[in-house]
């Protein structure tokens, strides 16, 4: 019976060592090294980043990663007006074992640099970035590893990066991706781990980005399911602010797995201890299948529609939110003189449609409160705008990797007023005041990422009197947030 019980016991010891992928105590050694007071919040540019990077390279040697074109770590300049800093990109590939799909590459990276440290009186207040990004990075070198030591269950070839100057504007990420360092025609998905240590307390994943992959977002969640991580936001929107951006720009499916900002982001309190090393655990065995899955797949494709907006073929729309300030007054036209301006205000929902590379679509839907000094006292009306602008792209600025483009947009508006005062007295809207307005806005913005700058005028074709003819003109600036 001793024998017996012995047995079990040492059979189920040796399913859960089986069962253990990753050695939990190493994913904690990389993140308390990274977070390191020492590291001096790992900066772009800095000692402490490039120490950092000398521990990565250390790491993907010690692991087995063989080097990518002879080396591992790859360096570069980033130029900005009369400063050069000096970057450095760890790369490090376990080729597949299919003889023609080993030509085709998995891309799984993570950003180790983070926003350095600064001073408070004599004292140096540290950054540590345990969550953003030594939770990623301590992810992807242990992940290396495995596949190391399992090359023999994966096709195609799978790239470990450990990107540089992520936090200064995805600088590392968009130089290899421009550089062509690796072949992007061969690239056939990238993985950003940006941010894996809240698994827990944020009770789940993000996957954003998972149907850019054609059945991209069925495989990944039954997979989540199968290590019971619930996934939390997903769509085929790449997101703009890690290093699935570059790699999105140019057509190459580009996943974010994430864990939220929810531990002391970008503060001095993202420290070690507050990491989920048990979800980093689960959320490694996730990704660990997924590269097996994804490795060993007929053929990987790009979503259509995902590629259509990439080449600028595409008409799905996007929705975000904006507010607006600035100033109004009214033209007296037949008497030759404008009313003092008073504030403007407005804020609403907006979605853009592309319509081609250069043109676009903005209909917008928007509360406004505007008017003018009036000789009764102020007139402030409360309104209903529907503008509907074309936008015409002129340009993008410098760096082409990230999601941004300078345009001029012009357009009809109309607007209903449902409410008004001339001083202390409402709007008669029977007798005195139209309520119906339209007219015409035009001006210039910007989009960078989620956000959308604008600076514009209008101008009323419609009198807001019934008496004579007064009309408004208002200058806006408008902030947008893309959804």
């Amino acid at each position: 019976m001793i024998r017996y019980t012995i047995t079990f016991l040492s059979m189920i010891i040796m399913s859960h060592l089986c069962a253990q992928d990753f050695d939990i105590n190493l994913i904690k050694k990389h993140v308390y090294t990274l977070a390191d007071d020492s590291m001096n919040g790992r900066g772009f540019g800095t000692h402490g980043g490039r120490v950092a990077a000398d521990y990565i390279e250390q790491q993907f040697i010690t692991a087995g990663l063989s080097p990518w074109n002879g080396k591992y770590k790859h360096p570069f300049i980033n130029s900005r007006m009369m400063v050069k800093i000096e970057g450095c990109n760890i790369v490090g590939w376990v080729e597949g074992n299919d003889p023609v799909l080993k030509n085709e590459y998995i891309v799984i990276g993570a950003h180790y640099d983070h926003v350095a440290y600064y001073f408070r009186g004599d004292s140096v207040v540290v950054f540590n970035g345990a969550d953003d990004n030594a939770s990623g990075t301590a992810t992807v070198i242990e992940l290396g590893r495995w596949l190391v030591n399992n090359k023999n269950s994966i096709k195609r070839s799978v790239i470990l990066v450990a990107f540089d100057g992520e936090e200064s504007g995805l600088i590392g990420s968009s130089h290899l991706v421009k550089s062509n360092l690796i072949p992007t025609d061969r690239i056939k998905v990238m993985f950003s781990l940006d941010m894996v240590g809240m698994l827990s307390k944020y009770g789940g994943i993000d996957l954003v980005g998972n149907s850019t992959l054609d059945n991209g977002e069925v495989l990944l969640n039954n997979l989540a399911a199968k290590h019971n991580i619930k996934v939390k936001k997903e769509g085929k929107n790449i997101e703009g602010q890690t290093d699935t951006a570059p790699f999105g720009k140019k057509g190459v499916p580009a996943i974010h797995v994430f864990t939220s900002t929810i531990s002391p982001y970008h503060k001095p309190g993202d420290d070690p201890n507050l990491l989920d090393y048990d979800g980093m655990v689960t959320i490694a065995e996730f990704m660990k299948d997924a590269i097996v899955e994804l490795s060993n797949s007929e053929s990987l494709l790009p979503d259509k529609q995902f590629i259509a907006d990439v080449q600028g073929k595409g008409f799905r729309p996007k929705f975000g939110f904006k507010i607006g300030v600035g100033s109004s007054k009214h033209d007296y036209v037949d008497e030759y003189f404008y009313g003092k301006d008073i504030p403007v205000f407005n804020a609403g929902l907006y979605t853009t449609i592309r319509l081609s590379k250069r043109f676009g679509l903005q209909p917008e839907v928007l509360y406004q409160t505007s008017g003018s000094e009036h000789q009764w006292g102020t007139l402030r009306t409360h309104e209903v705008v529907v503008p509907v602008n074309i936008r015409f792209k002129l340009f993008s600025a410098a760096d082409d990797m990230v999601d941004n483009q300078f345009f001029v947009y012009m357009g009809p508006y109309y607007s209903y007023k449902f409410n008004g005062k001339v001083g202390a007295n409402s709007m008669d809207f029977d007798s005195d005041f139209n309520r119906e307005d339209f007219g015409i806005q035009f001006g210039f913005g910007f989009d960078v990422m989620r956000v959308q700058m604008l600076i514009g005028s209008s101008y009323s074709f419609e009198s807001i009197s019934k008496t004579s003819d007064i009309v408004q003109q208002s200058a806006v600036f408008s902030l947008g947030f893309r959804f």
